[in-house]
């Protein structure tokens, strides 16, 4: 359900009444502590649990009542779901991992990196190591090094795409009209071509929608290390291990080349800067006709899908949403059991993903699943089914029809194929070049998505944008980071 602050902070004050009775207890008869320790021990153990989600869930509750209702009496735990939204997501968890009301937890939109230097996530190592077999065979240890930080295992990665083909998402009619197919390959050449041709015929469309609302795509073939502002990277799709600043790559200089080009040719709509529409909204209206994208395995209607990069993933792919335990945990035994439920029990997964059935779903002969007749995930009243992504596990759940039935076996083959960085695992530290990180940062916020949008010259720019990192000490950074993996690999 969809909590209060207001709700947490009563839960806050009630903890610290308990321990205050606790307290009080202890110099009484060791009789009737005991009595009350062996009966604690078969009680059911509320664990407050914390996801993200991209809709408003009105009927989370029936959810979590249905969830308990296995939860309870299979396992003795209860499970309190709280969902929080994406837009909110990085501020609420930052305050919840500063006290006790969570339990488990998404790491997101903060690195995983930043809450282990802080001290705020518990070492999973040992949970682990005594895991089910059933729960070891989600995710073997080779996987967790991918949420592991200097060998030790902080989170458990959640059930996504870890890798993304990047290419051009186009409206279907139109891309019927040009003969291109879903999954074709294309080159930028092939890009621009068709982009030149298509708006061409439909002026009033533009070629091109920024995927992310301000920026047209907000990475390409490089990897940050674990660091999303991009201070220093690893061009080539990751398969190179020298550490570069990014405006000097090829791979940057070429796209933004590209970019450039397409918006002095009016492919790009020119207030890009200040856009809030999304690309979907832009192309179902007929505003645009296509959008560079970066995805897995997933389809959408009324949309074809292309490739320009083959998949690959970034250093830091598992950490980017994973699911963890709270230091500040009161009970991290319960926690560690209720992310082995939520992990491995499919009635549980498919309720915690899906919905009810009937309610919130139907399901059709294929084994795939739809909303009820006339329903989105906007307003079915708890529509997660559309970002399986989000939770911890999915695959034990029903696929939404637009993916079709074989797509969480799709999705684990496209993982295991992906082309990893050759810094897979590896996060960067800022904290010995803080200052500097934090000033280069102001210099990519000023720069980086007016170059990747075509919005400015990228050569005069580039060049101004150079003068000012090397003022607040990018080279500093990138030696730190040059260290620093150098060490990671080493250790591999």
């Amino acid at each position: 359900m969809k909590k209060t602050w207001k709700k947490w902070t009563a839960a806050a004050g009630a903890a610290v009444m308990a321990l205050s009775l606790a307290a009080c207890g202890s110099a009484g008869d060791g009789n009737a502590s005991s009595k009350g320790a062996e009966k604690n021990a078969d009680s059911v153990k509320s664990v407050a649990v914390h996801i993200p989600t991209a809709y408003d869930l009105p009927d989370a509750q029936q959810v979590e009542d249905a969830i308990n209702k296995i939860t309870e009496e299979k396992y003795k735990i209860h499970m309190d779901l709280n969902f929080v939204s994406t837009g909110n997501w990085q501020q609420q968890s930052n305050l919840l991992l500063t006290g006790d009301e969570a339990d488990v937890i998404a790491v997101f939109g903060t690195p995983l990196t930043t809450y282990v230097k802080n001290g705020q996530l518990a070492d999973l190592t040992d949970y682990y190591a005594g895991a089910s077999d059933a729960f070891k065979k989600v995710w073997s240890e080779d996987a967790l090094q991918g949420t592991s930080v200097k060998g030790k295992i902080y989170a458990i990665p959640n059930m996504r795409n870890f890798g993304n083909y990047f290419g051009l998402d186009i409206d279907e009619d139109i891309a019927a009209e040009f003969g291109i197919e879903d999954g074709q390959r294309l080159t930028m050449e092939e890009v621009d071509q068709f982009l030149r041709a298509a708006h061409e015929k439909y002026p009033d469309r533009y070629a091109l929608a920024p995927q992310g609302g301000d920026c047209l795509i907000g990475q390409w073939s490089w990897d940050g290390l674990g660091d999303n502002k991009m201070v220093g990277v690893l061009p080539e799709c990751g398969q190179t291990t020298e550490v570069q600043n990014l405006f000097d790559t090829d791979d940057f200089r070429e796209f933004c080349n590209w970019s450039r080009s397409w918006y002095q040719d009016g492919l790009i709509m020119q207030d890009i800067l200040s856009n809030t529409q999304s690309w979907q909204t832009m192309i179902n209206n007929g505003q645009a006709i296509a959008c560079l994208d970066n995805y897995g395995v997933n389809s959408l209607k009324g949309m074809i899908r292309t490739v320009i990069l083959d998949k690959w993933a970034v250093a830091n792919s598992y950490a980017e949403l994973c699911y963890a335990i709270n230091m500040n945990s009161k009970d991290k035994d319960a926690a560690w059991k209720t992310m082995e439920i939520l992990y491995t029990d499919s009635d549980v997964s498919t309720l915690l993903n899906d919905g009810i059935e009937g309610t919130h779903y139907v399901k059709n002969e294929d084994g795939t699943i739809s909303f009820p007749e006339g329903k989105t995930a906007s307003d079915c009243g708890y529509g997660m089914a559309d970002t399986y992504w989000i939770t911890p596990y999915s695959a034990n759940s029903l696929p939404l029809d637009v993916n079709g039935p074989d797509f969480f076996t799709d999705l684990t083959k496209f993982n295991e194929e992906t082309l990893k960085s050759k810094a897979f695992g590896f996060s960067f530290d800022t904290t010995d070049v803080a200052d500097q990180y934090t000033a280069c940062c102001n210099v990519m916020d000023k720069y980086y998505k007016a170059l990747m949008s075509g919005t400015v010259d990228p050569e005069t720019t580039i060049a101004q944008a150079d003068a000012e990192f090397e003022a607040a000490g990018l080279n500093d950074i990138i030696t730190e980071k040059q260290k620093q993996l150098d060490e990671f690999l080493a250790q591999k």
